[in-house]
């Protein structure tokens, strides 16, 4: 009798269907899975970068609070110097001249317009 039942038609037809149901579901949902899968990547790999941008502030934290970085800026900003130390600026030549060629235009610059006028009146 459970010979004839598991070879009735009956039996295969009720098994077909639910393996044709089953195939049907897993077919449906399986551009959800897809599109869940895509979606997880692109969240690990956001992560990361989080945590490499995190390993990066770690280090720039521990460089901002070197007192060397803190001293260089306070130079830099703030004008800082020790109280033992002479300060020399050095400027670059923006005119691309030799320095007697330098000397001449700022002396030329620096005379009053009454100065300039006298001498544009009497050709020099």
């Amino acid at each position: 009798m459970l010979r004839r039942i598991l070879q009735s038609k009956w039996l295969t037809g009720a098994l077909a269907l639910v393996v044709s149901l089953v195939a049907l579901s897993v077919l449906r949902i399986w551009p959800l899975v897809v599109t869940i899968n895509k979606e997880t990547m692109n969240l690990q790999q956001k992560i990361d970068e989080a945590n490499r941008n995190l390993a990066e502030l770690e280090k720039s934290k521990e460089y901002f609070k070197n007192p060397a970085y803190l001293e260089r800026q306070a130079r830099i900003k703030l004008n800082f110097k020790k109280p033992d130390e002479k300060v020399v600026f050095v400027y670059k030549n923006p005119y691309n001249q030799s320095p007697d060629e330098l000397a001449q235009t700022l002396a030329d610059r620096s005379r009053g317009f009454w100065q300039k006028l006298w001498d544009y009146l009497l050709g020099k």
